[in-house]
């Protein structure tokens, strides 16, 4: 059963939108979302698990200078295919590559490459998310570069995140990849589920107490604070079980996309909260498989 929401008295200040202080920490808070988040959890860990043992080992490959700054790559046998780099979340403070491995088999069936990163929970930098977004950045990069010696294809990089992890991914569109050497964003197309897209609101709730916001870091890292910079196909997804409040960032990055004429597609997922969504893109079959199934046919011309 979900947290109820906290009462507010009338005269109580409102620190966003309509709601007290109380109200934005329990909207920003999953545990309140989802009752059976430790459940789901284990599920996940164990299916990635089965995925894993579908496939062969994947490669553990070095992206940057500090130990947690290696990849799970697991490459298919199909040359120029397309990559799937996944970016797991876990409210920036925790979450595993090979525990969020959990679509490895059936994309490798269709002849995928998969790239999952490890990079540092914000709690062991000082709260500093712009060292997150710098080592997901520094671990696309070597995605890239590195693509035509694993036989994939760098112009295919589908670029998939969820939660904290589809807040990095989108973060990774607005980089400025020029300065890194390259000639375009090397995000083919974008896949974000139960994700933040504007820091404001994250900033004023309890999430402060872990990560170190300023003015600067919000605005660099909202995404739709950047819109402009989203030119490839976008997809969104929800689980209608989410706080409000991720409901209302998927909605309102959506509507920002749409309007800049941005090629997006959106899914609210009947019967799931924040953390069912994510276990279902174990099934092939669920919405979120399709959804991304549709991104990787897309890639290949189909």
């Amino acid at each position: 059963m979900r947290t109820p929401e906290p009462l507010a008295h009338p005269l109580e200040p409102k620190v966003w939108l309509s709601m007290t202080q109380a109200q934005l920490d329990w909207a920003y808070d999953q545990a309140n979302h989802a009752p059976n988040r430790v459940e789901v959890l284990k599920n996940i860990a164990l299916k990635s698990e089965r995925s894993r043992s579908k496939v062969p080992q994947a490669l553990r490959l070095s992206y940057g200078p500090s130990p947690i700054e290696s990849l799970d790559w697991y490459p298919c046998g199909e040359a120029k295919a397309p990559i799937v780099f996944f970016v797991h979340g876990g409210a920036w403070k925790s979450g595993t590559a090979k525990d969020n491995a959990l679509q490895v088999h059936w994309l490798h069936a269709m002849g995928c490459h998969v790239v999952i990163p490890d990079f540092d929970a914000v709690t062991e930098v000082k709260g500093d998310l712009s060292h997150l977004a710098a080592q997901v950045e520094r671990a696309l990069l070597y995605t890239f570069k590195q693509a035509k010696n694993h036989l994939a294809n760098p112009e295919r990089i589908i670029l998939v995140g969820h939660s904290s992890g589809a807040h990095l991914s989108a973060c990774m569109v607005t980089r400025n990849w020029a300065q890194q050497g390259l000639e375009k964003n090397p995000i083919a197309a974008l896949l974000c589920c139960s994700g933040m897209y504007e820091l404001e609101p994250v900033s004023l709730s309890a999430r402060s107490q872990y990560v170190n916001f300023n003015p600067e870091r919000v605005n660099d890292l909202s995404p739709q604070r950047h819109i402009e910079c989203f030119q490839m196909p976008v997809t969104l997804l929800c689980g209608d079980k989410e706080s409000p409040e991720f409901i209302r960032q998927f909605e309102s990055f959506a509507h920002a996309l749409t309007l800049s004429n941005t090629r997006v597609k959106t899914h609210l997922v009947k019967a799931n909260n924040h953390f069912e969504i994510l276990e279902t893109l174990f099934d092939e079959h669920s919405v979120h498989a399709m959804a991304l199934r549709d991104l990787v046919l897309q890639m290949r011309g189909v």
